[in-house]
């Protein structure tokens, strides 16, 4: 069970932090034990396919963050 504090002490966080910290969580966890529906499969392989077939419409990761965090309040 997470500790009361720690959940109090993440809700002093701004969205920003919160988002930052969610993705540091999630890279802690190994890719062998994050379950994926066949629905997200499907999703994914599309997108993957997408993404083969047009390399030029993607944009880096570091530039969907910053998109991102300018749509936060």
């Amino acid at each position: 069970m997470i500790n009361d504090v720690l959940i109090s002490q993440v809700k002093t966080l701004s969205v920003a932090e919160r988002i930052e910290l969610i993705g540091v969580v999630w890279e802690t966890l190994p890719s062998s034990e994050v379950l994926v529906s066949s629905e997200e499969k499907i999703l994914l392989d599309a997108r993957l396919a997408d993404m083969e077939q047009n390399p030029d419409d993607q944009s880096p990761w570091s530039e969907v963050q910053v998109r991102l965090k300018q749509q936060l309040p």
